[in-house]
């Protein structure tokens, strides 16, 4: 059987700055969250942090990652 461990939360911020086609966009990442944090929660993290920035933010995008490992067999 497998099990899952270190698992972590990444938030994205993703950003346009300008109007229209010369618009740019990029992101900003967040790392090691802790991944019991509702998503609720990451979002009003995301709102929060996305309000300190000077360019207008388009999304909030939550990235779960954790390593899958054979476990043990039970003795």
């Amino acid at each position: 059987m497998a099990t899952r461990s270190k698992a972590t939360s990444r938030l994205i911020l993703k950003f346009t700055e300008g109007d229209g086609a010369e618009g740019k966009a990029y992101q900003r990442s967040f790392n090691h969250f802790n991944p019991a944090l509702t998503d609720e929660q990451i979002y009003q993290l995301g709102s929060a942090l996305g309000a300190l920035q000077t360019a207008h933010v388009v999304g909030i995008v939550r990235q779960d990652t954790a390593a899958i490992e054979a476990s043990s067999p039970a003795a």
